[in-house]
């Protein structure tokens, strides 16, 4: 099905869901506000779940910024903070864009619409991360392989630096395809896409989610821009990348879980208990962890067995205690050969 081409300077809406108690979004708006970009042309949908009050009165400062409250507090999910604020915004390109995170160069946006305007057939268009030297090894460590370690072997952010297929691509941008069976997961994080798109999947609830019913809808086509990165500044440290995924991981097990799921972890039994297993073993991880530490010269890939570990041991432990996931999962093994 062809997509609608979009307009020479599309007006863009920034979607951010938040709870802040600092002022980091402050430095996502002020990265928004330097663009080379008109600014009429560009607005920023707060959906705030509870943030510092004085935190929500300096965003209200900026001209493009507006903020609506959600009771709830949640980011994700049908009808939370995500989805609002795409179903409130007004330009013809969304981006999600969290609180934690900041443009890098004037151009981030036109250089994201590029691959828009040159092929009608792309659905959305997937920043690079930026690698900070002077971040925490954690967050640079995160910065390679995206929130969730556990899912580097689906992430873009995961596949980008450990497919070497992907990770070779030195053009501005290149065009990827989803495997309607394997999608990967991408969203968040600067992850550009045509708002035309929500009303055929009925909502964005989840990044994963959204992705998933994108592919089954034959919608496959995206773009990797090499040329436009963003700082997440998501983990002050390894106790607070702990403490994100317990928050995480309890959340999908006890709130997402209850919604309908068209994005599966589990596609290939063999594959996905070697994985797995491999995780929890801790020592076949570290190779990567030698071979990319030495081809990026940076330490802090050391942390990906650990990490990986970590990741992997709360998410059993939650599913475990969540009767239904553990279904989920069952059936998931079940099904699959």
């Amino acid at each position: 099905m062809a997509l609608k081409k979009i307009s020479k300077k599309p007006k863009i809406s920034f979607v951010t869901p938040m709870k802040e108690q600092d002022f980091r979004v402050v430095k996502l708006l002020e990265s928004i506000r330097s663009q080379n970009y008109p600014q009429n042309k560009i607005e920023v949908i707060i959906i705030d779940g509870g943030s510092n009050q004085e935190v929500l009165k300096k965003c209200g400062e900026y001209r493009f910024v507006k903020i609506y409250h959600n009771p709830k507090g949640f980011a994700e999910g049908a009808g939370m903070g995500k989805d609002q604020g795409i179903w409130k915004s007004t330009g013809e390109l969304i981006v999600i864009a969290e609180s934690d995170i900041e443009l890098i160069g004037k151009d981030w946006i036109n250089n994201m619409i590029k691959p828009f305007q040159e092929n009608q057939e792309i659905f959305g268009a997937v920043p690079k991360l930026f690698i900070h030297p002077n971040d925490n090894p954690t967050n640079r460590y995160l910065s390679y392989v995206g929130v969730d370690p556990f899912a580097v072997y689906r992430s873009i952010e995961g596949q980008l630096v450990l497919n070497p297929k992907l990770e070779k691509n030195n053009a501005n941008y290149f065009l990827g395809s989803l495997n309607k069976n394997t999608p990967y997961c991408m969203g968040s994080n600067g992850f550009m896409f045509k708002k035309s798109l929500t009303k055929k999947v009925g909502d964005y609830a989840q990044d994963v989610e959204f992705i998933a019913r994108l592919a089954k809808a034959n919608h496959t086509q995206f773009a990797v821009v090499n040329n436009a990165r963003i700082w997440h500044k998501n983990v002050k440290g390894f106790k607070d990348f702990i403490k994100k995924r317990i928050k995480w991981t309890r959340n999908y097990t006890k709130v997402y879980v209850k919604e309908k799921k068209d994005f599966n972890w589990v596609t290939s039994k063999p594959e996905f208990i070697t994985y797995v297993a491999k995780n929890l073993l801790f020592f076949p991880q570290i190779p990567i962890s030698i071979k990319k530490s030495l081809q990026y010269k940076d330490p802090s890939w050391f942390l990906h067995a650990p990490l990986v570990f970590m990741s992997t041991l709360l998410n059993i432990y939650y599913t475990i205690k969540s009767k239904k996931m553990l279904k989920q999962i069952t059936n998931s093994l079940k099904n699959v050969d």
